[in-house]
């Protein structure tokens, strides 16, 4: 197999592109939409509650915190050219877009946090880090990303009350939408999840993966997966499928960059990736190659997680 590492362009589509962007409404680069600004400082007594979108100038900055977006799983580039994806399991992500402008220091994201009733959560997600998120939202943290990011919190599922808001330190505080308030009181999803790949392919054909999903939990969700290959190219395919509960669904794709190729590898290995499942094959291609090494038309798969 080549040593050099080449980008992958098959039907399945090609490696994650345009997450440099920060992040916004749908994933677009634009800044949130702002209103006129309240006044707030944090240690101050709390201020009057604004709706989330709005401006508040903080010590001379103006923040804003904006597009809420429930999620149960969240999908994230784990090297320039795979996927990996990591599970709320019985708990719940709320992700929003924060902005700071003006002024000569913004918030840290540590000054963030979700109040649930009486209980602070504060921001950050393990495994996430500094990386950059494609999905539910796309775009770095807000501080690693400097003044406008994504902020990420880990809330228990569901949530039983109607008194949910976005705070920063003890004098400013924004309300969520109805929308998501309604979706943080859902029930979690709780996806099963089986693979089908063959063992081996002939040169002129391509390799089927079909994933069946059902969502045995009570609640609705999105799971998000990927398909990330690993030799002899090297590149990464998302892909979201929303289930309500009880639901099923077959997602089908095909890896065929090997087809028409006048020197066809011996082998192409890929692992399927997304919640409750981390799969990795090699398939051996029939007539590729030399006939002897890593082409030993066997499909193996990792322990779930």
């Amino acid at each position: 197999m080549p040593s050099s590492r080449r980008t992958l362009l098959a039907s399945i589509g090609t490696a994650a592109a345009g997450l440099a962007g920060c992040l916004g409404p749908s994933g677009s680069t634009g800044s949130p939409t702002s209103t006129p600004t309240s006044t707030a400082t944090p240690g101050s007594p709390a201020s009057e509650p604004v709706p989330l979108g709005r401006s508040v100038d903080v010590n001379g900055v103006t923040v804003t915190v904006s597009d809420p977006a429930v999620a149960h799983s969240a999908r994230y580039l784990s090297a320039p050219d795979a996927f990996d994806v990591v599970a709320a399991g019985t708990d719940q992500f709320l992700f929003v877009t924060v902005a700071a402008e003006g002024g000569s220091r913004p918030p840290s994201p540590d000054a963030f946090g979700v109040v649930v009733a009486d209980v602070r959560y504060g921001a950050g997600i393990e495994a996430l880090g500094p990386a950059r998120v494609d999905a539910p939202v796309s775009g770095r943290r807000y501080g690693d990303a400097g003044r406008h990011g994504y902020l990420a919190f880990r809330l228990p599922a569901p949530v039983a009350t109607t008194d949910l808001a976005v705070v920063l330190g003890e004098g400013a505080r924004w309300t969520l939408p109805s929308s998501a308030a309604e979706a943080l009181r859902s029930p979690p999803p709780a996806f099963e999840t089986g693979v089908d790949v063959p063992d081996a392919v002939p040169a002129d054909e391509p390799i089927p993966v079909t994933l069946d999903v059902t969502n045995a939990g009570d609640g609705p969700g999105v799971f998000r997966g990927a398909i990330n290959h690993g030799g002899p190219l090297y590149s990464a395919a998302g892909f979201d499928l929303s289930l309500a509960s009880g639901e099923s669904t077959t997602h089908e794709v095909t890896v065929d960059y090997h087809v028409g190729s006048e020197t066809p590898p011996d082998c192409v290995q890929f692992a399927v990736v997304g919640p409750g499942v981390d799969r990795s094959f090699e398939v051996g291609i029939e007539g590729g190659g030399t006939g002897t090494g890593a082409g030993s038309g066997t499909a193996t798969g990792t322990a779930t997680r």
